[in-house]
């Protein structure tokens, strides 16, 4: 029969004193795994430029959607008549929506009025002049940084699609109009 000795550090405060007792081993185990586990994590998520990422997760989860959306359509051109074509598509004016009010409401508005950018609801625009001239907007930018490209961010049919909604602003009454900026232009060609 053995005896089980008491194992006390010579640690003593206010007389009283610790037990020695050493930590676990399975307690070691998880601890070297879990370090040899976030070695391995961090050599493939951070230090491999092919790993995946959300960024790519995004992104492969956008161009699923953007098939859905636009596969019936095929390959968007910024022409006025496919720009004139989809304002008369309720689903697709949705999805124009949508996208403006997630990338141009906070300087246009939720309804095209204008907040800092420019209203998109009256007759005058600053750097349009044709139909067209929206989505060259979109896609590069205007205002020397102020209209930010979207070039990067969206794309082409998701461009095309946003220069169609945006033309479909034009004669809407926003709830607070900032005042014409730029030069009134001819109205768009009839669909």
């Amino acid at each position: 029969m053995s005896t089980v000795k008491d194992h006390l550090s010579d640690h003593e405060y206010d007389g009283i004193r610790e037990y020695d007792n050493p930590t676990p081993g399975w307690w070691h185990v998880i601890f070297i795994a879990t370090a040899v586990f976030a070695f391995f994590y961090f050599v493939y998520y951070d230090a491999n430029p092919d790993s995946a990422t959300i960024w790519t997760e995004l992104a492969r989860r956008q161009n699923v959607e953007n098939k859905k959306i636009f596969g019936a359509l095929g390959d968007l051109e910024p022409t006025p008549a496919t720009i004139m074509k989809l304002t008369s598509d309720q689903k697709l004016m949705g999805v124009g929506q949508g996208q403006f009010l997630a990338t141009c409401a906070q300087c246009h508005g939720k309804d095209g009025g204008g907040v800092n950018g420019v209203n998109l609801c009256d007759d005058s625009y600053k750097n349009v002049k044709s139909l067209e001239d929206l989505y060259t907007v979109i896609t590069e930018g205007a205002g020397a940084g102020a209209m930010p490209a979207w070039k990067t961010s969206l794309s082409k049919n998701e461009r095309v699609l946003m220069a169609s909604y945006v033309a479909s602003l034009r004669g809407t009454k926003p709830a607070s109009p900032k005042a014409p900026e730029g030069t009134p232009i001819p109205p768009w060609p009839s669909n």
